[in-house]
C-alpha cells in the first residue's frame, strides 16, 4: 500500500511541477496560443511570415525580461481585436500586425541581450561612459514601455483613418471590381 501512496505522491508532484512551470510563463503560453491562431488563419501568402513572426515573438516573450512578454501579448491579443472590426482591408491590416509584431519582437531580443550579457554594467568604470549608459537605459526603457503603444495608434489609423473612397463605399468598390465596371 505505501508503495501506491508513494506513487501517487510523486505522479501529484510532477504535476504540480507542470502547473508551478507554467505559471511562471504564463504570458509566454497565452502568447503562444495567440500567435498559433493567428499563423492558422493567415492566409497562404502570408503564412511563412506570420510563422517568422510567431517564432520571433514567443521567443522573445519566453527569454525578454518585463515588459516584453506583456507588451506581445497585449499587441497579439489587440491585433485580433482590430482584424475582427477591420472591413476595408484586412489583408493589409494583417501585413502591418506582421511587421509590428516582428520589429518589437526582435527589440525585445536586442533588450534581452543588452541585459543578459549586463553592458550597461561594463561602462561603470568611466564616469563618461557611465552617464552614456545611463541614457542609453533611459532610451531602451521608454521604447521598450512606448513601443506596443505606437503598434496600438497604427493599428486605431489603418482601422478608422481610411483614406477617401471614389464613389462611395467599399460595397460599391467590390461591386465595381467583380464586375469589371460594368452594371
Amino acid at each position: 500500500m505505501s508503495s501506491f501512496v508513494e506513487r501517487l505522491f510523486w505522479i501529484l508532484n510532477g504535476l504540480l511541477v507542470i502547473v508551478y512551470s507554467s505559471a511562471d510563463r504564463l504570458l509566454a503560453l497565452l502568447l503562444l496560443a495567440s500567435l498559433a491562431a493567428f499563423v492558422w488563419f493567415s492566409p497562404n501568402e502570408q503564412r511563412g511570415w506570420s510563422i517568422g513572426m510567431a517564432a520571433l515573438a514567443f521567443a522573445a516573450g519566453v527569454v525578454a525580461p518585463a515588459p516584453v512578454p506583456a507588451a506581445l501579448l497585449m499587441m497579439s491579443i489587440i491585433s485580433w481585436v482590430a482584424l475582427t472590426l477591420e472591413k476595408y482591408n484586412r489583408s493589409a491590416l494583417r501585413w502591418s500586425t506582421i511587421k509590428g509584431i516582428s520589429i518589437y519582437a526582435l527589440a525585445g531580443l536586442g533588450y534581452a541581450a543588452y541585459k543578459g550579457l549586463e553592458l550597461g554594467a561594463s561602462f561603470a568604470a568611466d564616469p563618461q561612459m557611465a552617464q552614456g549608459a545611463v541614457y542609453l537605459n533611459t532610451l531602451i526603457g521608454i521604447g521598450m514601455y512606448v513601443g506596443p503603444f505606437g503598434f496600438v495608434a497604427m493599428l486605431a489609423q489603418a482601422i478608422w483613418a481610411h483614406p477617401p473612397i471614389p464613389g462611395g463605399s467599399p460595397e460599391n468598390i467590390i461591386g465595381t471590381i467583380r464586375s469589371r465596371g460594368k452594371n
